[in-house]
């Protein structure tokens, strides 16, 4: 059965003309899907649910924990979840998105976020993205996230799962730059004011 507008309705049953009775069809915007008008909007970065990037502490020792936690996950393209696999932005998304921070699916999207750092592991910290490229390419393909100590876990195509390599040795892809995206808390120590005794 076909819907009738209410406005119609009343025209037919108050005995307007048939000219009021079409306006009165048509006077109605077309409704989208209800899926669609939900898929075309955009995030509100200014939203109430919105975090923004300076807005999450993340502790460097939780970082690296949730990044070694995931060694060994199979490398899957797309890949967003560890039980179904992940590939390298999917392993960032992943990490981040644990310690309260949403963050693209996306190399190319990733590597624009936060701000630049020198790509000297003197001036890298835990949590710093490295983005990379093939070759002579500008496009970035690849990202992984530094842990300290001069190391790097990503999502290897090539091993087909997440490990952690030395950057030094890292010789796959042309890095192209490191970004930082969040500042680290430092964990509480025992002589700071806030800090619980045992």
């Amino acid at each position: 059965m076909r819907r009738v507008p209410v406005l119609a309705l009343l025209c037919l049953l108050l005995g307007l003309p048939a000219e009021a009775q079409q306006r009165a069809r048509t006077s109605r915007p077309a409704a989208r899907r209800p899926v669609a008008s939900v898929a075309a909007r955009k995030p509100n970065p200014r939203g109430p649910f919105a975090r923004s990037i300076d807005s999450v502490e993340v502790h460097a020792d939780s970082l690296v924990a949730h990044s070694r936690s995931l060694l060994g996950i199979r490398y899957v393209w797309a890949g967003a979840t560890p039980e179904r696999g992940l590939d390298c932005s999917g392993l960032v998304q992943y990490v981040f998105g644990r310690l309260g921070l949403t963050l693209p699916h996306s190399a190319a999207q990733l590597a624009t976020l936060g701000t630049s750092v020198p790509n000297d592991t003197s001036a890298m910290r835990p949590g710093d993205l490295m983005v990379f490229s093939q070759g002579r390419s500008q496009r970035i393909s690849h990202v992984g996230i530094y842990v300290g100590q001069g190391k790097m876990i990503h999502a290897s195509s090539a091993q087909r799962r997440v490990i952690e390599v030395p950057v030094i040795n890292y010789r796959a892809l042309r890095l192209r730059d490191v970004r930082r995206v969040v500042t680290l808390a430092a964990a509480p120590s025992v002589d700071s004011p806030g800090a619980s005794r045992p």
